[in-house]
């Protein structure tokens, strides 16, 4: 089973940009947020992609803020087209001073202070690890980090 592609790139301008889908139920349809707020990017160091119930270890290197960098749910946080939500602007997280991570994982969650599987939205694997160390500042550049719905 599947949706259908207009309705995949609907479902992600909910959730990014917060644009209302329309005619679902009534004429208002599934209404955007009254305060849009973030989306909070964090990263781990392994099994985020085990199962869905498994959160995974989020990296604790000193200067990474724990649970994440928030991201706005609007067009400046997240463009959305054909069925796929990438970054708008770079998403910095802190620079490495003291540890040496191995990162492979990302997350996307809905607030900056939970750590439960019922607060994920979307989570998988970089393309490649990323070895950081002293001086290594994480960043998905515009662009790279990408939400596909198919």
């Amino acid at each position: 089973m599947s949706k259908g592609n207009a309705f995949e790139n609907q479902l992600l301008l909910l959730l990014f940009n917060n644009t209302a889908i329309a005619n679902i139920g009534d004429a208002g349809g599934i209404r955007d947020s009254v305060t849009p707020g973030s989306f909070w990017v964090r990263l781990y160091t392994d099994a985020v992609v085990v199962d869905d119930a498994t959160i995974g270890t989020e990296t604790s290197y000193t200067g990474y803020v724990a649970f994440g960098v928030a991201v706005a749910r609007s067009a400046g946080g997240w463009t959305v087209a054909g069925n796929n939500a990438s970054n708008t602007a770079a998403i910095t997280f802190g620079a490495c001073t003291v540890g040496t991570p191995n990162l492979r994982y990302f997350a996307i969650f809905r607030d900056g202070a939970t750590a439960t599987d019922a607060f994920r939205v979307y989570w998988g694997q970089l393309t490649a690890d990323l070895a950081v160390s002293p001086g290594i500042t994480p960043e998905f550049a515009i662009g790279a980090l990408d939400v596909n719905e198919d």
